[in-house]
């Protein structure tokens, strides 16, 4: 038979106050020494007096202790269980897992409550991203990405497109003449160069007057263009002393329409009529039919559709 089946030792029942106590009444049921039970038990003396004193914070580790106490309930031929359901229940671990999962219930519970609570914070959240937001177009300048020209360039054209993204609802100028942005906040506008160095200079604003600008300087190597050959009416429309947005039309084909750099010009012919639109008269000369109109108007003004044609005095 196992010592289990004929345990070596017979243990009345005793009344657990505490394990160290419980511990102490076994040991003295058997008549056993500290000294004893420790070289049985494998246990320190030391140790094994102050498990029975309940003096757990003068014990090594947690793991230790549980160590100590199947090796007693071994000796003993006590269940281990009870040992250690006893400690735990001195140490305070039973009620900590108790609250843990009480706390966890409770944090995890969905309850008319907790989504009133949960729908407030996410508006505050939402209104501090908004709010933050406000604050950040108050004092940050405002997004602006020129996607063309990449960076200064020399091209073989007298013409340039420039093409960017801004923010939403800004206003997007290039030298001056505004550009129109849609409502993804992307432009391209057509520009018309004059020979040599072109300073472009694309700025946006938006509505708390930050602005953000990015200048390109772009360099035209075209050759002049060669007469157009005379018909019933002919145009030069020079632009200066500042840039121009100007609109073209002959005989019902656009052929200009973006804004014409200061010191460019445009010539174009017709048999019928053209007519021109300005949004800076005062910078748009005018030479038709080889006789020179001189400004359209002053400087800023808008000027629409001015028509050139055969039977015009102008």
């Amino acid at each position: 038979m196992t010592d289990k089946e004929s345990p070596l030792f017979k243990i009345k029942q005793v009344k657990i106050d505490t394990l160290g106590e419980y511990l102490a009444q076994i040991r003295n049921q058997l008549n056993l020494d500290i000294k004893t039970v420790s070289v049985l038990a494998q246990i320190k003396p030391n140790y094994l007096e102050l498990l029975e004193a309940g003096a757990y914070a003068q014990l090594p580790a947690d793991v230790y202790i549980r160590g100590f106490l199947k090796s007693l309930a071994n000796f003993y031929h006590i269940k281990e269980q009870i040992l250690i359901d006893q400690y735990e229940k001195e140490r305070g671990f039973e009620s900590t897992q108790v609250s843990s999962k009480t706390l966890n219930s409770e944090r995890f519970s969905l309850t008319p409550k907790t989504m009133i609570i949960g729908g407030s914070l996410l508006v505050a959240l939402i209104a501090v991203i908004y709010v933050g937001d406000q604050i950040r177009s108050v004092l940050v300048p405002p997004y602006l990405s020129i996607i063309e020209p990449g960076s200064d360039a020399t091209v073989d054209s007298n013409s340039l497109v420039v093409a960017g993204k801004g923010e939403i609802g800004a206003e997007v100028s290039i030298n001056n003449q505004p550009v129109l942005i849609d409502s993804t906040g992307q432009f391209t506008e057509t520009l018309l160069l004059s020979p040599g160095l072109n300073v472009v200079e694309i700025v946006e604003k938006n509505k708390f007057n930050k602005v953000s600008k990015v200048v390109r300087q772009i360099t035209s190597k075209a050759a002049a263009a060669a007469p157009a050959a005379p018909q019933a009416v002919n145009l030069t429309v020079q632009v200066g002393p500042n840039s121009a947005w100007v609109y073209l039309e002959a005989d019902g084909a656009v052929v200009q329409r973006g804004t014409m750099l200061a010191g460019s010009a445009k010539v174009i012919s017709a048999k019928s009529d053209i007519i021109l639109t300005s949004a800076n008269a005062g910078s748009t000369k005018v030479i038709y039919n080889g006789k020179d109109l001189g400004q359209l108007g002053r400087e800023g003004e808008v000027i629409r559709n001015v028509e050139f044609s055969s039977s015009s005095s102008k």
